[in-house]
């Protein structure tokens, strides 16, 4: 099973429930389900398809997980590059940005994500496009952007707890694999001070 399906579930049963909170910000279940529907409608509006690899630069926050999310649920995945410390930051940009091949002909793209995130209508529909276990959610990086690890949907699916917590942090991991725990099993995810920091 894919893990935005799990997190779909979670916003069909308990809507309302607290998904994200910090930094003054917080995002229902429902809200973080449907804010990331419209990301990953934006994106592949923009270029961006199923088994792409997006490269993500932007501070740890409640806009962060839409864009990961959105990335997940567009059947792509995702690499994340915290910006305070990265050594090669400045050659990153705060956005999404993927490779896009036609032919011979291999382009970089970069998605400017601010209009869906602030301006686009929140999309209630979950998309149909299917994503299995075997397909990669996420590529951890070193901080030069060299891969280090490869992380399907299986393994992070595999954190899902079976007791869930009321309430979980998010502390900024570099692949967000206690985010999404914590989020398949249903609590409240609260932005840490070291994750909050990086968004400063």
């Amino acid at each position: 099973m894919a893990v935005h399906r799990i997190i779909e579930a979670n916003a069909a049963q308990h809507g309302d429930t607290p998904a994200i909170t910090g930094a003054g910000i917080t995002l229902s279940y429902r809200e973080l389900n449907q804010r990331a529907n419209t990301m990953a409608r934006h994106l592949l509006a923009h270029g961006f398809r199923r088994g792409g690899i997006a490269t993500v630069c932007l501070p740890y926050d409640a806009d962060i997980a839409v864009v990961l999310l959105g990335i997940l649920k567009a059947g792509g995945t995702y690499v994340m590059m915290n910006p305070t410390t990265t050594t090669t930051a400045t050659q990153w940009p705060r956005g999404v940005s993927f490779v896009e091949q036609e032919g011979d002909e291999v382009r970089y793209r970069i998605i400017e994500i601010t209009p869906a995130l602030q301006h686009a209508p929140r999309s209630s529909a979950n998309l149909p496009i299917v994503v299995r276990g075997t397909d990669l959610a996420c590529v951890i990086a070193d901080t030069d952007g060299a891969p280090l690890m490869l992380v399907p949907h299986a393994t992070i699916t595999s954190l899902k707890r079976s007791a869930a917590p009321r309430f979980a942090e998010w502390s900024g991991e570099a692949g967000a694999l206690d985010l999404w725990a914590a989020l398949m099993s249903g609590a409240t995810v609260t932005l840490t001070a070291a994750a909050l920091r990086s968004a400063a």
